[in-house]
């Protein structure tokens, strides 16, 4: 069996995972990335690489963390290393133009979105769009930093007047439209090894009105430390709709194995993806409520324990 590496920046997300090997009896390493070197000439390991980079790293001061992840996984992939979420993954990961235009080659729907590079542009960018309400927010921020909704012209434009914006981390803005839930919840549809896995829906009338946009991502909400909240219910709603086998397949298309995939659904039905997770966490309160068969990190260690025993 070869070695299972966990490439991350959050030792606090591992907590789960390590309980789940421990009880197959199986160990992982675990690679910290946030500064350090990449031997590109020497060759790496031939082990299991898993990584579990995410976009908000900044936000915990791991500034460049996913430029060094993407770095390590350039080295690994160049000799033929089996990485789970390789670099494809982590371009989509830090970039939610690109994972829309992913999603649209899938046949999924997302909501209108333009982008803008320079704060100067803003007022006469919504104009044009003119999409309202609309909600703006940096193409590269993680955990709804910086997620603002605009319900007119004149609002933004008063507010822009009034208000020094932080720049976004990689300079683009994004003017999204507001698309009102038919019922205050979102859905996130969890997936392993290209797999559907469940889906829970999340509760938004506490401070999910921003949908959809990074406000409504739940990767710190689904965080090992926060399992009493009641927001979380796995439901069984979405098992069989047509949702789930596009995004299988656009996990395939864009070589993710691992991830938690969120959309909402308007009044008319219609179901809108907004957010790709490819650094995934799960909410073990909603899965012992649910009494699921498999919860979500033991389906990942499961997959990845699986991939090492293959030669």
């Amino acid at each position: 069996m070869r070695e299972i590496v966990i490439i991350h920046e959050n030792e606090e997300w591992l907590v789960p995972l390590r309980e789940e090997f421990k009880q197959r009896g199986v160990s992982a390493t675990e690679w910290f990335l946030d500064t350090g070197v990449v031997p590109f000439t020497e060759q790496p390991q031939d082990a299991v690489y898993y990584n579990r980079m995410s976009a908000s790293s900044h936000t915990r001061g791991h500034r460049f963390a996913p430029e060094y992840t993407r770095a390590v996984l350039t080295w690994l992939e160049s000799h033929n290393r089996k990485v789970v979420n390789d670099t494809r993954a982590l371009a989509l990961e830090v970039c939610k133009l690109s994972q829309y235009a992913a999603l649209q080659r899938a046949g999924l729907r997302v909501p209108q979105t333009h982008a803008v590079i320079g704060q100067q542009h803003l007022v006469s960018a919504a104009k044009a769009f003119n999409q309202w309400p609309l909600i703006l927010k940096p193409n590269r921020g993680g955990k709804g930093l910086g997620v603002q909704r605009f319900n007119s012209l004149d609002e933004l434009a008063r507010y822009l007047d009034n208000n020094a914006l932080e720049a976004p981390l990689d300079g683009t803005w994004l003017l999204q439209e507001y698309i009102q839930p038919k019922q205050p919840f979102i859905t996130r549809a969890e997936f392993v090894g290209q797999k559907f896995v469940y889906t829970v829906q999340v509760n938004t009338e506490d401070g999910f009105e921003l949908c959809p946009a990074d406000s409504c991502s739940i990767e710190d909400q689904f965080c090992p430390t926060d399992q009493q909240s009641q927001k979380f219910s796995i439901t069984q709603r979405f098992e069989d709709h047509a949702i789930i086998a596009q995004l299988e397949r656009f996990l395939r298309d864009s070589g993710i194995d691992v991830a938690g995939i969120e959309f909402i659904e308007n009044d008319q039905g219609e179901l809108f993806v907004y957010d790709v997770n490819t650094n995934t966490n799960y909410n073990q309160g909603a899965e012992q409520r649910a009494e699921v068969s498999h919860s979500g990190m033991g389906a990942l260690a499961e997959y990845l324990i699986g991939l090492a025993q293959t030669s």
